[in-house]
């Protein structure tokens, strides 16, 4: 659906080596940047996408037209105005598994996410109100926990293996996961123009004689490979 000034589309699938992917888009000319132009409405479906083991799954979020203040209904910031990006993901293999979700950050030919707090902010978390991604802003830019639970800036390129339980899951387990956004107002000119890319890949691994290090037990949190645990 085309809409005045934002955009946000959404469609859902399998895929063999790509996961969940939101890209967010500043204008040319907007809002605080040097114009006057106000931000329009979004509107949204969410999608459901199912994972095996070894087998991540595909969906996209759009946005485009963001303007310094905007941010989605879950942000800790700004307009709150614009619409969440949601992914209901189900677990279909036939073992049970451990899953994670990997994040990973680029930017267009303009930097939009720099790891700042004047840039673009992220916020995920699922429906059990764990959080993987989150911002102090304006006081800070966007963190994730470390496997020992310490809050650390979230890298201009991403990062991997965030833990989705400490519980192994089962066929037909079921997460809700939400991913908000946000401009910040104090975010000037340096922005103008810029783009970013975030691409999340659920994945899922057997649980079965693959125990989790003793360093993982933060749901949310890194959980590396190691101690004979691995995720492929």
């Amino acid at each position: 659906m085309k809409l005045s000034k934002k955009r946000v589309a959404l469609a859902a699938g399998l895929a063999a080596s790509i996961g969940a992917i939101a890209a967010l888009a500043s204008g040319t000319t907007f809002g605080l940047y040097s114009g006057s132009e106000a931000s329009g409405s979004n509107s949204f479906t969410s999608g459901t996408v199912s994972v095996g083991t070894g087998t991540p799954a595909s969906v996209t979020c759009t946005i485009t037209g963001m303007v310094p203040g905007d941010s989605s209904a879950g942000a800790s910031i700004g307009s709150k105005a614009d619409t969440t990006c949601t992914y209901n993901v189900k677990y279909t293999g036939s073992a049970s598994a451990w899953l994670a979700v990997d994040v990973a950050v680029s930017n267009g030919s303009t930097t939009l996410y720099d790891g700042t707090a004047t840039g673009l902010q992220l916020y995920l978390k699922d429906a059990s109100s764990t959080s993987y991604l989150t911002s102090t802003a304006p006081t800070a830019g966007t963190t994730y926990k470390t496997a020992g639970g310490t809050a650390t800036a979230l890298p201009a390129a991403g990062i991997t293996d965030l833990l989705v339980s400490t519980t192994a899951a089962t066929t037909g387990t079921a997460v809700s996961f939400s991913l908000d956004y946000a401009l910040p107002i104090a975010s000037g000119n340096t922005y103008q123009g810029g783009s970013a890319t975030v691409t999340l890949t659920f994945h899922a691994v057997q649980s079965g004689n693959n125990p989790l290090p003793l360093t993982c037990t933060t749901a949310g949190a890194q959980c590396l490979p190691g101690s004979g645990f691995v995720w492929s």
